[in-house]
């Protein structure tokens, strides 16, 4: 026959699950946004991508203040709506250049 349980051990299991309901409640669930990417049409944008002698996404994250992910995609944005051309592209690095029109 089971034996009673003490009331120290009472005690502690009810502190425990309270422990357990409060990291429940304190957990945040990770939310990734979208970010706003620079307009297209701009001609601030067109500016500085003119002046670079070589359009990579990392050029494009350190002169726009922005992650190199969100770099990535608008620069492949901007191959599609044929404002710059893939040059060259290697297994982790793609240069582009301003389409000449």
């Amino acid at each position: 026959m089971p034996q009673k349980k003490r009331l120290k051990q009472i005690e502690k299991q009810q502190s425990v699950r309270q422990k357990e309901k409060k990291q429940e409640k304190t957990r945040v669930e990770k939310k990734l946004g979208s970010v706003d990417l620079p307009d297209l049409s701009n001609d601030e944008l067109m500016d500085h991508l003119g002046g670079m002698r070589a359009i990579t996404p990392t050029a494009v994250a350190i002169q726009f203040n922005i992650k190199v992910g969100i770099a990535k995609r608008l620069l492949e944005d901007l191959r599609r709506n044929k404002v710059v051309d893939l040059v060259s592209k290697s297994h982790n690095l793609r240069v582009y250049a301003l389409t000449r029109s």
